[in-house]
């Protein structure tokens, strides 16, 4: 148990002290080069969903990332097409590409159409939000805001769930989370929210900023747990050892694809009150 613990603490320490620093340096750098550093992550997380159900996983099996491709086309191309255009495009893609391969394994045609969502679709808006930010000549502190307050609650919900944690969240998916640990995640996360908005974004009233950051680490939760359930159903208990004791890509995005979704569309809601 302490070794585990141990493990997980040195996850996100590497999370603050490596890939924190080097997330938020490629949203500041010019738009192709954030795209191409969120395309990176989204490729190998993208090849380790694919590992998890494709067994043996061999080099043609790649032919599946047409799928999530597709929709990173839309984010990076001038194109007449519209979004959900793309995301047709990509279902289309990948049924023919099941039935060139898989055609007797229907059981696979489900995880197959999931991927260009999952990896496709959601974080696909780490672009989508870049664009927008440019667009309206925003400030770097509405960009990086859903990453910092997603990082902080994840935290937060870790360390302050291992001292105060007694009653376990999701226990069949998973054990190492506690209700208390989550509720007082959210609650920093709140208040970093509002504290974040008073200090580096006057646009944002106080209680808007703490709205957006609870409303965003919920959903960077939810997002978390559900890469758990698909673990869990897999039988693994991260989506690679490519991290070490870290787990895989996956595992160090699950909440960053489902909270900057949520918070690029409560963006808009927000610029129009």
């Amino acid at each position: 148990m302490a070794r585990s613990k141990s493990k997980a603490l040195r996850a996100r320490l590497l999370v603050w002290f490596l890939l924190i620093p080097l997330t938020l340096a490629a949203m500041a750098a010019p738009l192709w080069v954030a795209a191409v550093y969120a395309l990176l992550w989204i490729l190998a997380a993208s090849i380790e969903f694919l590992r998890l159900y494709i067994k043996p996983f061999k080099a043609c099996h790649l032919v599946f990332l047409l799928g999530p491709l597709l929709i990173w086309f839309y984010t990076l191309l001038l194109t007449p097409y519209s979004f959900p255009g793309f995301l047709f495009a990509a279902f289309l893609a990948q049924i023919c590409l099941w039935v060139l391969f898989f055609a007797a394994k229907p059981v696979l045609l489900l995880p197959l159409l999931v991927l260009p969502v999952f990896l496709g679709f959601l974080p696909a808006h780490f672009v989508l939000i870049k664009q927008e930010v440019i667009k309206q000549n925003l400030s770097y502190a509405w960009l990086i805001f859903p990453f910092v307050m997603i990082w902080l609650c994840d935290t937060a919900a870790y360390l302050l769930g291992s001292v105060f944690g007694r009653t376990p969240l999701c226990p069949k998916i998973s054990p190492a989370k506690t209700v208390e640990g989550l509720f007082l995640g959210l609650i920093v996360a709140t208040g970093a929210g509002a504290g974040f908005a008073v200090l580096f974004v006057p646009e944002l009233s106080w209680w808007s900023g703490g709205l957006l950051a609870l409303v965003v680490a919920l959903a960077g939760t939810l997002g978390d747990l559900l890469e758990s359930a698909i673990k869990r159903e897999r039988g693994v208990k991260n989506s690679s050892k490519i991290l070490g004791g870290h787990g895989g890509f996956l595992d160090r995005i699950d909440s960053l694809i489902f909270g900057v979704a949520v918070y690029y569309y409560l963006h808009f809601l927000i610029q129009r009150l």
